[in-house]
């Protein structure tokens, strides 16, 4: 798997690579068995220090997101067809928490907040259509 990193992001580099992980899962481009790049491997591609890579790991793995073998590296876990439907919702919620967070902040209300969800999903719709 390829991680694209923003350094100049808020978010921590760990916190990318976990993202990027459960997005993968979720949109079914990592299956569960798949095998994950060795944290090594990892650090060396994106330039960032082991530890990051392990912690990002550890986490995933803490989140039953993979499992590691010892000798044989880390795997995407998952208990069923279902679970990269049930992380994709997961993570859906998680950011529409955070747009309403934002909304909130920039004094939206909830009339315009709708008017703006159904607008960009018709936008959406129409070019899925094309």
């Amino acid at each position: 798997m390829i991680f694209n990193l923003d350094p100049a992001s808020p978010k921590p580099v760990y916190q990318q690579i976990i993202d990027q992980v459960k997005y993968a899962v979720a949109a079914g481009r990592l299956r569960e068995g798949d095998r994950l790049d060795p944290i090594r491997d990892v650090a060396v591609r994106t330039r960032v220090n082991r530890n990051t890579i392990a912690r990002a790991y550890m986490e995933l793995e803490r989140e039953g997101v993979i499992r590691s073998r010892v000798g044989q590296g880390s795997f995407v876990g998952g208990d069923g067809p279902d679970i990269g439907k049930a992380r994709a919702l997961r993570i859906l919620s998680d950011r529409i928490d955070d747009l309403l967070a934002q909304a909130r902040n920039f004094r939206i209300g909830r009339k315009d907040f709708l008017n703006l969800i159904e607008q960009r999903m018709d936008k959406v719709e129409l070019r899925n259509e094309r």
